[in-house]
């Protein structure tokens, strides 16, 4: 399994502090030498870590002044062409799930499942059905399937993350995945889920999911508000 680069897992620390309360948002952060200090890097990883934050979005500068917190968005923004995993979106949104519902179930899969697994139609797979909610609403609703193996291993304990779950649990890391996005139609179950106001819409996310060596691992479909969740990609000129 790949390890996580240094300047990552300084990111990551430090988004567990502002999650934690350790800053707030639109308030000055520390200095580069206090900040390596304080998260146990050297200030040239620190300050890779800073470039990645300012990619995202959380963090900007002020020209002599110093390095500030984007102030909270009603927006999740993301770059798509970054693959992480939608509890790790949300999180680092600075929204907080509350009464998040996750089920786990074995049967059958849509035909498109079988052929991403090469699995015969009558193959059962664990089904794990995930409603996102913040305090008040419904922000996301998700379907992963995985081997039917892994269902036992959830039962009674089922992770909010399915790529945490993996990689913690079964040493297997999700590098790469190939994602369609599309327009669920008014009557999908799973977009009903969202109960999605009057002006409000949705979209979706069909996602084959691979590890580090190419093996299909995970298939997924997310449906998201399209007033809450935003994307961005770089797009090149040959």
């Amino acid at each position: 399994m790949r390890g996580k680069s240094s300047a990552l897992r300084a990111k990551e620390e430090f988004l567990a502090l502002y999650h934690d309360g350790a800053f707030e948002a639109g308030t000055k952060i520390p200095s580069e030498s206090s900040m390596a200090e304080m998260l146990g890097v050297s200030r040239e990883t620190w300050r890779k870590a800073l470039g990645l934050l300012r990619g995202e979005g959380v963090l900007y500068s002020r020209h002599g002044s110093g390095t500030y917190l984007q102030e909270p968005s009603h927006r999740i923004t993301n770059d798509l062409s970054q693959l992480k995993s939608m509890s790790k979106m949300i999180a680092e949104a600075g929204l907080r799930e509350q009464g998040s519902c996750m089920t786990c179930t074995v049967g059958t899969a849509p035909e498109e499942v079988c052929r991403f697994f090469e699995a015969p139609e009558t193959a059962e797979f664990a089904i794990i059905q995930h409603i996102r909610r913040t305090e008040k609403d419904v922000i996301a609703v998700s379907l992963g399937y995985l081997p039917e193996k892994y269902a036992e291993k959830m039962h009674g304990a089922i992770p909010q993350s399915l790529f945490a779950f993996l990689e913690e649990s079964e040493g297997i890391y999700i590098s790469r995945a190939s994602t369609e996005l599309f327009i669920p139609a008014e009557n999908d179950p799973l977009c009903e889920m969202l109960r999605l106001r009057e002006g409000q819409s949705a979209f979706g996310f069909r996602q084959c999911h691979y590890d580090s060596r190419g093996n299909p691992t995970l298939y997924s479909v997310d449906y998201l508000r399209s007033d809450l969740f935003h994307f961005t990609i770089m797009r090149i000129r040959p």
